[in-house]
């Protein structure tokens, strides 16, 4: 039989083990996965993105409310919508280009409530609710 100095040391490190392994495991006991880079890489350029289309407001004179919509609509090209809170109903929507880090086209659309937030909404040059390019 081993000593009872070797017994009290293995026993004071089972409560140990037993604990690292519980907190490596989910309760679906898979380890947890983190989540891939491209995720990651997304969410970044997506904040990125949006804080440019506030900056070009602010530069334009224009109060935005928080971004309602931020979409990749291709590789690196995205179309992105703020509230007007002083114009209700209505939208800044602006299309940007993120590698050469400019705006590319900008107007003010309004908005049906029912059509919200459906790509419906996205106003154009022949639509009476548009006000047209800003510049």
């Amino acid at each position: 039989m081993p000593p009872p100095r070797i017994l009290l040391s293995f026993a004071s490190l089972v409560p140990a083990l037993v604990a690292g392994l519980a907190c490596g495991t989910t309760p679906t006991g898979r380890p947890p996965e983190p989540p891939s880079a491209y995720t990651i890489q997304q969410e970044l350029g997506q904040r990125d993105v949006i804080q440019a289309g506030q900056e070009y407001a602010r530069h334009n004179s224009l109060l935005v409310a928080e971004a309602s919509e931020a979409i990749e609509i291709r590789p690196n090209y995205w179309r992105l919508r703020f509230g007007l809170p002083d114009q209700p109903g209505r939208l800044l929507e602006l299309e940007f280009d993120e590698l050469a880090r400019r705006v590319t086209r900008a107007q003010e659309i309004e908005v049906i409530p029912r059509d919200l937030p459906s790509d419906a909404a996205v106003g154009g040059s022949g639509d009476p609710g548009s006000r047209g390019p800003i510049p």
